[in-house]
């Protein structure tokens, strides 16, 4: 769609290009799928060539601001956009005329590298690898500057492709690559993730580069794996040789944590925190220490044992921190008592650990908790809007990242509350900020909210109109969708605006096609609208990229007869039979139907039949059905009788209830009615029964109408 328009000027996207990716730095907001693919087309286009035209080129920062944005920022999605992206990126790096800097080609790669190891192609990551390992200039960066060899390692693990890690850490070790704590780390947690005892013990208990401890974090991976699997005796021992060695404070907080992972008491904590030993240094207990207990509470969501810890922290004289009170807030999130969950989130707010240099990462745990606070709230029975509303004004104020789940949770109870222009708020907010596929999880949300029957009209109309207002995007099915719903709810009116909104789309893909216009004009068949119908009629005779077929033209009859107009629906008829593709079986149920509902149709209607007879066609029970309601339209009872009784032997069924009950609502009189009722119910008498289960009602002209669902397909 916007390959034929102009761009802004040159100048102005380089700008916004740089402005962009410091922001991305700035805030540590990663690149989604969608920035990527964009940015992904915009580096293309600033770097094809103008012949003849003095240009402003991409100059090595430019590019390496974007570098950055993608490999120094924790990604949220890995896509395919993103490693075009960095291919891109990578190809034009070496193909421009660039002042070469040392080992500029080799940086280049190491860059390559970690992005597909970083973005879901590490086994192309582990290939380049293979292909460059011998060669001394590429070697250092494995294992020394840039950790390659763990940054693909890590890849292989996120991607579940064990095959290809254990055969990377083969080839590393037949090389004569060290076995450090990085490379432990990851083969260690993918096995006891994967809770594989044999593999977890064989990689954490193979011998390290250095003599140096496992990380701290391996031991509490591996307290958690033991408790799953029954192997708290083994896993008791490792940390009684650990407690031996008289590590530093870091190991000594994971032994605390792991008597408490492998079912000890909180007692004997408190005793063990009195053998805290260093060489010779006797080691306190500190605010790291509380947490890293707290965490284990948080886990467990054992609310009682987290007040134990704070009380052995209060006899200790350990007073709470920031983070302290950021483990407290998603402790009770997770026992969902949310009066004390709004007590931590406040402190938490106030002391914003994540200030600390070394605890940036904290606001990361904090948004994520912040989130699940919402989504808690939106989910009470009887939620507290105002109490919610505070909280995404702090979010703005905090620049906190709202998942799209989040969102769309808090956007249909503000929607169950009629708050529209709250709505309108968050959309216009972080809306914006999603990828597609982040976009499509709010929208799948707005359309389960608008099709689902417990919804009440006004309620579904008002979100179709704000999914319509900011997501522009939504699918060309999900629109279709949501027009049937609208039909299902009887209210054709907002059916017509859902289809006009489709025709008048910026993007040709949305338009209707033919079956979204055969959809449509059946919907009008069953529930009338001839404002709403004109307006389709009116588009469809401007779309230039369909041609009418007898399916179109039978769904305008439909739709022209169920509006109380069968003098047009007749001249659709007309264009159907001088076409070169003629009726179909659904056009002669469609004509038959609309001359029941014209003035004197029966004869038009028998000379139909006549030629259809005369051309011994096979008549299906659907077509005899409607050439019967159409006689019975003018009053024919007697004849309409005569039909019934001589169906079995023009179709080969018997009458059924659909049969009795379209004879039935077409007859135009009570006498009449009456008379057939009596006659059908004798007659017969087990598919007058099946017919009385739908029930009746009373239309305009107040004759009884069994409630009987006519297919009215074209």
């Amino acid at each position: 769609m916007l390959d034929n328009v102009r761009p802004p000027p040159r100048a102005e996207l380089l700008e916004s290009w740089k402005k962009l990716m410091q922001h991305k730095l700035n805030s540590r907001t990663p690149l989604n799928s969608t920035q990527a693919l964009q940015c992904r087309r915009l580096l293309e286009w600033l770097s094809t060539p103008k012949p003849n035209k003095p240009i402003r080129p991409l100059t090595p920062s430019d590019l390496s601001y974007a570098r950055q944005a993608l490999l120094q920022i924790e990604p949220i999605e890995r896509t395919q956009h993103h490693l075009d992206f960095a291919k891109a990126l990578h190809s034009i790096s070496m193909s421009r005329d660039f002042p070469k800097t040392p080992k500029a080609t080799e940086l280049q790669w190491t860059y390559l590298v970690r992005a597909m190891a970083m973005y879901g192609e590490s086994c192309e990551a582990a290939k380049m690898l293979y292909e460059k390992w011998a060669q001394p200039e590429y070697a250092v960066y494995l294992t020394q500057e840039d950790r390659l060899l763990e940054a693909v390692a890590r890849g292989l693990s996120r991607e579940g492709c064990e095959a290809e890690l254990v055969e990377l850490m083969k080839y590393a070790e037949d090389h004569q690559v060290p076995y450090d704590g990085g490379l432990q780390a990851v083969m260690v947690n993918f096995f006891a993730q994967r809770d594989r005892i044999d593999e977890t013990k064989e990689w954490f208990t193979k011998p390290r580069a250095g003599g140096k401890l496992p990380r701290p974090s391996i031991y509490r991976t591996i307290a958690s794996f033991a408790m799953r699997n029954n192997l708290q005796e083994w896993a008791t021992s490792l940390f009684v040789e650990l407690g031996e060695l008289q590590p530093r404070q870091k190991h000594w907080n994971v032994i605390l944590q792991a008597i408490l992972i492998l079912g000890k008491s909180l007692a004997e904590v408190d005793v063990m925190m009195s053998h805290m030993v260093h060489g010779k240094s006797q080691l306190s207990p500190d605010a790291q220490t509380i947490n890293g207990l707290l965490r284990v509470a948080a886990e467990q969501r054992d609310v009682a044992l987290g007040e134990d810890i704070l009380a052995l922290a209060a006899k200790r004289g350990i007073a709470p921190d920031g983070e302290t009170h950021l483990i407290l807030f998603s402790l009770r999130l997770a026992s969902n008592n949310l009066v004390e969950a709004r007590e931590a989130y406040k402190q938490v707010r106030h002391i914003q650990p994540w200030t600390l240099e070394t605890k940036q990462h904290l606001f990361g745990q904090f948004s994520k908790a912040v989130n699940e606070y919402l989504v808690a709230l939106a989910a009470q029975q009887q939620p507290d809007f105002k109490l919610i509303s505070s909280l995404l004004e702090a979010v703005e104020e905090d620049r906190i990242r709202l998942e799209p789940a989040t969102v769309a949770a808090l956007c249909l109870r503000f929607l169950e509350n009629d708050q529209h222009f709250d709505v309108m708020d968050i959309l216009s907010i972080h809306s914006f900020l999603y990828s597609e596929a982040e976009r499509e999880i709010v929208q799948s949300a707005f359309v389960s909210f608008c099709l689902d029957p417990s919804t009440s009209t006004n309620r579904a109309w008002g979100a179709y109109q704000l999914l319509q207002q900011f997501f522009q995007d939504t699918s060309f099915e999900r629109r279709v969708e949501l027009m049937k719903g609208f039909f299902r709810r009887k209210r054709p009116d907002m059916a017509s605006h859902v289809f006009g909104h489709m025709r008048a789309h910026r993007n040709k893909s949305y338009h209707p096609t033919m079956e979204t216009y055969v959809t449509c004009l059946e919907g009008f068949a069953r529930f009338p609208d001839p404002e709403g119908l004109d307006m389709v009629h009116n588009m469809l005779k401007m779309d230039t990229s369909l041609q009418p077929s007898t399916k179109l033209y039978t769904a305008l009859m439909l739709a022209y007869t169920g509006c109380g107009q069968p003098l047009i629906a007749l001249d659709c008829w007309a264009q159907i039979t001088q076409s070169r593709e003629g009726p179909s079986y659904a056009t002669l149920e469609a004509i038959f139907w609309t001359l029941e509902k014209k003035s004197g149709g029966h004869t038009q209607a028998r000379d139909i039949w006549d030629k259809m007879e005369r051309m011994d066609l096979e008549i299906p029970p659907g077509v005899y059905n409607a050439y019967i309601g159409a006689i019975a339209g003018s009053g024919n009872e007697k004849e309409v009788r005569a039909l019934i009784l001589k169906m079995a032997s023009v179709v080969g069924s018997e009458p059924d209830a659909m049969t009795l009950g379209i004879a039935y609502n077409a007859l135009p009189g009570q006498l009449l009615q009456q008379g057939f009722q009596e006659w059908a119910k004798g007659r017969f008498p087990e598919a007058w029964a099946e017919l009385m289960k739908v029930g009746r009602r009373m239309d305009e002209y107040s004759l009884c109408q069994f409630k009987i669902q006519r297919p009215l397909k074209a």
